[in-house]
């Protein structure tokens, strides 16, 4: 990334760990070049992979989010609040959590990244691709979150050129009204990886 000036980057994922193994590199690039770097996370990956009969796997990802971020030089980290879908699909007539991510408003997902956003005065936000890099529903979502609406003033000055490193965001130049006091380009991820269960 060539710039000016330090950039604000805000990137969105879906559960604790994505950021690590999709955009690890990125991270951790743009951090030791002097840019801030703001990590989001929808959930708390409480339906990951994990040994049957274990508990507080929601408190033991967000602990290892905290890590992950200190080490590749998050300035930022918060969570969205939202509940982890699961990567199968919900049994016809099964109860689901009321704040499963898959589900969200859109609108009310929007209004709690715009808050990060606005705070932030981000210059660019990353999230993965429409099939939210393999299909997971929370993947997919935080593509439709991320890519829908954005604040609608520039910040000035932080050019911003295309990354060639493999599976490094790849910048769209769509951009719409959001209310709102600053503006950033979106960028989707376009690497993937080959999950090993529920996420």
């Amino acid at each position: 990334m060539s710039t000016s000036r330090a950039c604000t980057v805000v990137l969105f994922h879906a559960h604790p760990d994505d950021e690590a193994l999709l955009t690890g590199g990125t991270m951790a690039g743009l951090a030791s070049q002097g840019h801030r770097v703001v990590l989001v996370v929808a959930t708390s990956g409480e339906l990951g992979l994990a040994d049957p009969g274990h508990v507080g796997l929601a408190e033991r990802r967000r602990e290892e989010l905290a890590r992950s971020a200190a080490v590749l030089g998050v300035a930022r980290t918060l969570h969205l609040g939202y509940a982890d879908s699961g990567s199968r699909p919900v049994p016809t007539g099964a109860s689901t959590p009321a704040d499963r991510f898959a589900d969200a408003d859109l609108a009310d997902a929007a209004r709690r990244l715009a808050t990060v956003l606005q705070e932030e005065s981000a210059d660019i936000l990353t999230v993965y691709d429409e099939h939210g890099g393999y299909g997971h529903p929370d993947h997919v979502q935080v593509h439709r979150v991320g890519s829908g609406p954005r604040p609608s003033r520039a910040r000035r000055g932080c050019s911003r050129s295309r990354s060639t490193a493999p599976g490094s965001p790849e910048p769209s130049g769509s951009s719409a009204p959001w209310a709102g006091s600053s503006r950033c380009r979106i960028c989707r991820t376009s690497g993937t990886r080959t999950p090993r269960g529920p996420t």
